[in-house]
Order: structure tokens, then sequence, then C-alpha cells
């Protein structure tokens, strides 16, 4: 077992990317090596010889204070891969999060109610509004809507949600302390009324290119199924399907990506939800296939 403060430093090593350190995480708990501390960790990993890496150690430890600090700091939590409260379904997925940092209500993340509502940043006016009107329907039913955090149809799914004084968990691609002003209030809001903020960056971290990518896996992981607004064809929420049919969750489009798009989507494993009748069966069927999953 390796403490959050060993997963943060790990994390800092250049060239040591995530799944890297899965595979050194899997290595540690099938030979059952037992680390006392980040010098130790280091000798094993120089063992392995898994690739040249230089470490500055000094620069590793002061980083890692200063993130440790910063999330006691500013009540922001750190979630390791071996804590207790560690979301157990994204420990079902191979490229797992070694480290995540919360605010707000983690309990969130284990509900099983909880589906994403996502889409373009630059949707239309009625994209817009059938995000938010589904993410409200969906809250009324008694689900958690899960989504990106971005403009366009995230956050008009987030205040969806918050508009039926719900719960809803938002997936960010920065660090916590990085959101942009504009979406601050926002930010504000979600915690206030008992929801979640995670990001798998430490708190002062830009949102980079593939810091979207990696939020997306993360949103389809935590959900029990993903609606796509508009978008979803091309582009990053296409990511989003991807990961979500990987990860056998079910997805579904509305009326609005076929329109705007003029192409006629017939694919067998995509439901399409043009009216609250579809969306609440797409609800029941998610629901009901993670149902399975865990009685399996």
């Amino acid at each position: 077992m390796i403490s959050n403060e060993d997963l943060i430093r790990l994390h800092l090593i250049k060239g040591l990317g995530r799944k890297t350190i899965n595979k050194i995480i899997g290595y540690i708990e099938l030979k059952n090596i037992k680390l006392n501390n980040f010098s130790e960790v280091l000798n094993l990993i120089s063992h392995m010889k898994l690739k040249r890496l230089k470490i500055d150690k000094e620069k590793i430890e002061k980083e890692a204070s200063t993130i440790i600090e910063c999330c006691k700091k500013n009540n922001i939590r750190i979630i390791g891969l071996y804590d207790e409260i560690y979301p157990y379904k994204l420990r079902l997925i191979d490229d797992k999060p070694i480290v995540l940092y919360a605010d707000g209500n983690t309990e969130l993340l284990n509900q099983e109610n909880n589906i994403a509502v996502v889409g373009t940043r630059t949707p239309s006016q009625e994209g817009y509004e059938i995000s938010s009107i589904l993410a409200e329907k969906l809250t009324e039913d008694d689900c958690c809507i899960v989504s990106g955090f971005a403009s366009g149809c995230d956050e008009a799914a987030h205040f969806g949600c918050l508009q039926a004084k719900g719960r809803t968990v938002a997936i960010i691609p920065s660090g916590h302390l990085n959101v942009l002003k504009q979406n601050r209030p926002l930010y504000n809001m979600i915690i206030l009324n008992k929801g979640c903020i995670i990001s798998e960056l430490p708190p002062f971290a830009k949102a980079e290119k593939n810091s979207y990518l990696d939020r997306n896996r993360l949103i389809a992981a935590v959900s029990e199924g993903v609606i796509v607004v508009e978008g979803g064809l091309k582009g990053s929420t296409s990511h989003m399907v991807n990961f979500a049919r990987e990860y056998k969750k079910p997805v579904a489009y509305t009326n609005n990506v076929c329109k705007l798009t003029g192409q006629t989507l017939s694919f067998n494993d995509i439901d399409i939800i043009d009216s609250f009748d579809e969306l609440i069966k797409f609800k029941n069927k998610s629901v009901n296939i993670l149902d399975k999953a865990i009685s399996q």
C-alpha cells in the first residue's frame, strides 16, 4: 500500500504517466511489497527498469508539500486509490485515477442513479434548453446529474439539476483553484446545494488538451447512463460515447443530434430520447443494468 502523499509524489515524476503508475501499483500488489517511504518507492521503480527517469526528489517534495497544504487550506479532500471512500465505480476501469481531488459531497460518486447529461460547448438555444429540462426532469425522478462543467450543454445540465433542488456532480478538467472566473458562481452553487466537484489534477493545475479526454472517461465511469444532447458524432463528446460503450454503459441521443447533423442515427446500442417517457425508460434501463452487474 502506498500513502496518498507518495501517490501525489509519483504523479510529479516527469515521464511517469498514470498508466505506468497503475502498472507499478499492480506489481506492488501482486508481489505484496511493503513500502515505508518514498525513497523505497523510488528504489522499486529503479529496480523495475521501466524507463529512464530524471527524478528531482527535492523539487518533488517541495511541490507535493505545496499541493497538500493548499488542499488543507481550501478544504479540498485528497482521495487516494487505497482510501475506503475511493469510488467503487472507478475501481472497475483499467485506467483508474491514482488520486482524486474533491470538494463537496463525495458520497454522490457511489450513488446508483447517476445519469450524465453532456454535449457541445456551443449548442443551439434549443439544445441548451433541452439539456436543462432533461436534467431537471431526471432530478425530479431522483437522479443525480453528472456533467463536465463546461459552457453550453454541461452548464445547462448543472443548472437544470440545481433548479429542481437536486445534487449534481461536476468533473472538471483543471484544478479546483483554476476554474474560470465566469464559472465560479456555478461552482459555489453546486457546493452550497451539497453537490460535488471532482478533478484528477491538483488545485492550481491548468486544463490541458488531454485533461478533457481524461475527464470524459471519469464522467462515463461514475454514471449509469450517458445522454448526449447535441454533439457526440465527433469531437470531445464522441470520446465520451466511446468510453461509455467501453464501460458497458447505455448511451442515448436526443432528437436534436439527428436534426442538427442531418443524419439518421441507426446504432443498435444507442437510444433516441424524444419524449419524457423515453427519458424515464432510459433512466430505468441504465439503473437496472447496474443492478444486474452488482448482483453478478
